[in-house]
């Protein structure tokens, strides 16, 4: 069981970088465009990016880096000395994130605002509900697998370090909410219907998106399911494009990734939180090897979900 849950770790959080460095390439681009730039289905395997080599991965698996590396060198056990923490983490990469990796703009002035000393529950003081948050919560769930409220609490408080408006704060719960189902193997569907509890009440333009994603799986052009559910660039578009793919290729981690990555808009963030949910259901051992060898930083992600496993037991 060990060995079976360490791989789902794994998974998860190579998942995740695999399907950010396969959205990377098509970012900000349109279904048509991608699909006349990459033909004839639109990206299949890693390319090279605004100066970045093939396997490369954006500011989504950076900043998921960064919340890892946050829980993992909390000085206490408290929910402060964790955010404190992860807003630690911020700071060091916004001094250290590259132009090639596109941050986000909301991402890069809040961290400016952490550096200046700004608390962290001030510093995303805006009504952005960007796609930042849901990107990078993966590793709260991976950490807080067994203790709900500690993932509850962290999930939503590390979101207004950057993004002050509900839906980003639902965004950044529901990621690293699926992916805790994803460990233990309930159905996405399920899954979701329990997060819609867990989050009811807390942001209508949340709930309403989420809302769309059996209607969108009805729909037999992929094309058109993509454009209801929005192009990702808010949290719940983002997570709600994610979760359909996952659902829609519920046996394949490649396909699932390869559809995020090929939709529309922001498909790095797509594809970087399918990756994290469907890693996290499939484990390390099923994902395409040519990716898992070729994707930066594979090596310091494998060990990140070790220490996340063992810090989740402790």
């Amino acid at each position: 069981m060990m060995k079976e849950m360490l791989d789902k770790y794994k998974g998860s959080m190579l998942g995740l970088a695999i399907g950010d460095a396969l959205g990377a390439t098509t970012e900000f681009m349109t279904y048509d465009e991608i699909r006349i730039q990459f033909p004839p289905d639109g990206v299949l395997e890693f390319h090279a990016f605004r100066g970045l080599r093939a396997g490369s991965y954006t500011d989504d698996t950076e900043m998921t880096i960064a919340v890892a590396l946050g829980i993992l060198h909390a000085k206490g056990a408290d929910t402060e000395s964790v955010l404190d923490s992860i807003a630690d983490e911020f700071v060091k990469w916004g001094d250290q994130t590259r132009a090639g990796r596109s941050p986000g703009r909301t991402c890069t002035s809040s961290v400016a605002r952490l550096k200046q000393g700004l608390h962290w529950s001030q510093s995303g003081n805006n009504d952005s509900k960007g796609c930042g948050t849901a990107m990078r919560s993966a590793p709260i769930g991976l950490a807080y697998k067994n203790k709900m409220d500690m993932l509850m609490e962290i999930a939503a408080k590390s979101s207004l370090a950057t993004h002050g408006h509900p839906a980003a704060t639902a965004g950044s719960i529901g990621t690293a909410y699926l992916v805790v189902r994803a460990l233990e193997g309930v159905p996405i569907l399920d899954a979701v219907d329990s997060l819609m509890e867990e989050t009811k009440g807390m942001s209508k333009d949340f709930t309403d998106c989420m809302g769309l994603i059996p209607a969108a799986l009805e729909e037999e052009d992929s094309r058109k399911a993509h454009e209801m559910l929005g192009e990702g660039w808010v949290a719940e578009e983002a997570l709600a494009g994610a979760v359909y793919v996952c659902v829609k290729h519920p046996d394949s981690y490649e396909k699932a990734v390869l559809e995020a990555a090929n939709a529309n808009g922001d498909t790095d963030s797509k594809a970087c939180i399918a990756g994290a949910i469907a890693g996290a259901y499939h484990g390390e051992s099923r994902l395409p090897s040519r990716w898992k060898d070729q994707v930066e930083d594979s090596s310091l992600l494998s060990e990140l979900a070790e220490k996340l496993y063992d810090f989740s037991i402790i």
